[in-house]
């Protein structure tokens, strides 16, 4: 049976808010067509950008990065912030099922086994490019593109890659809040910009298109022509110019936590007539944003507390070796298999999306950089600092 093609948008100029709201739009066509769908946005800085759960205040100085005309934006996956100081990339991969590409993949492993098709392209550009496990992929032995998830619990999984062209990801210290700059995100390596990693003769369009092609050939899947894009809800993507946003209106003090990957914090929700005391939880975690708000709700069935959902106890928790590709071609028409040191460190047999899809539950939803006990142990402290009155 011939598997289901990754349908692609052309890499395009986009507006960075267009970029942004790509991703949900892509997710439904995901979920529609029982296919995956990618897109690269050819974006223009200087912005942040902000993982859907982090508090805006908690990460950066909004008066500082309207002084910069760095508008602060935020995307629908969960995970770290990434500056775009001048022209980047964000790529855009929706799966209807965490298994669509990679046979093998689970929720727990669905970063690990889908970003190596980034890598191979990357590669193919002739960045060498490795990815450790966590927020961001390395190329040249420098952090130079930061991932950003999420999952529903169908199934289907949103993945985005942002990375500057111009400028580093890193938030300059500048614009940066002092619990963001208390935080090693890098690992002690400095982050680069595309621009020092990549070779000159190859164009952030070049690199756009080759990363995707890579993507479906590492999957072992044909690339089919999207079509039109999508119609764009904007609303969601707009600058932010609060600083306690997301957390709900009325809510309590926020507390804070820290964890592998950084910070995670919470605060007591208003009560709402009689309702069960909930709190608004979020972070820098990789994470489902339905765990989340779950979590926040006080849910604590079995699937809960059977077991912490931990990925951060090393970056070899997410497998055994790490996803990676080390070869540097001369030139974008190198021969596919000059980029395979070892073929069989790459998934051999084609990712068909015959397989039944791997529907999500607290138990199996994907966590990266804390435990689901440190959530929880999180909430319940907001909740036990002071209760939002009722309204």
């Amino acid at each position: 049976m011939t598997a289901m093609p990754l349908r692609s948008l052309p890499p395009a100029h986009r507006p960075l808010a267009d970029a942004l709201a790509l991703g949900p739009a892509l997710l439904e066509r995901a979920r529609s067509s029982a296919a995956p769908w990618i897109a690269a946005s050819l974006v223009e800085g200087p912005a942040v950008v902000l993982g859907a759960a982090q508090r805006a205040g908690r990460v950066v100085d909004l008066s500082a990065c309207a002084a910069r005309g760095a508008p602060v934006l935020r995307r629908a996956t969960t995970g770290t912030a990434a500056f775009l100081g001048g022209r980047g990339v964000v790529w855009t991969l929706a799966l209807p099922h965490v298994a669509a590409l990679a046979p093998d993949a689970t929720a727990r492993t669905l970063l690990n086994r889908n970003v190596r098709g980034f890598l191979r392209g990357f590669a193919r550009a002739g960045a060498p490019a490795h990815y450790f496990g966590r927020e961001w992929i390395s190329l040249q032995h420098r952090p130079a593109a930061l991932l950003g998830v999420d999952a529903a619990q169908d199934g289907a999984v949103l993945l985005e890659v942002l990375a500057g062209h111009d400028a580093p990801p890193a938030i300059p210290a500048e614009l940066a809040a002092p619990d963001e700059r208390a935080v090693d995100r890098w690992r002690g390596k400095a982050p680069a910009a595309l621009a020092e990693v990549v070779p000159a003769r190859v164009s952030p369009e070049a690199l756009a298109g080759a990363v995707i092609e890579a993507v479906a050939l590492h999957a072992g899947l044909p690339l089919a022509d999207g079509g039109e894009a999508p119609e764009l809800a904007l609303a969601r993507f707009q600058p932010i110019t609060a600083p306690d946003d997301p957390v709900p209106p009325g809510a309590g003090a926020v507390v804070l936590a820290r964890v592998p990957i950084g910070w995670i914090e919470a605060a007591a929700a208003a009560a709402v007539d009689g309702a069960p005391a909930r709190a608004w939880l979020g972070g820098d975690v990789l994470t489902a944003r339905w765990l989340l708000d779950a979590l926040g709700r006080g849910a604590s069935p079995a699937s809960l507390d059977a077991s912490p959902a931990s990925l951060d106890a090393s970056p070899a928790s997410l497998d055994a070796s790490p996803a990676s590709l080390d070869a540097s071609p001369a030139s974008l028409d190198a021969s596919p298999a000059s980029l395979d040191a070892s073929p069989a460190s790459l998934d051999a047999s084609p990712a068909s999306l015959d397989a039944s899809p791997a529907s999500l539950d607290a138990e199996a939803a994907p966590l990266d950089g804390a435990r689901l006990d440190d959530l929880r142990a999180l909430v319940q402290r907001a909740l036990s600092a002071g209760r939002a009155p009722e309204r």
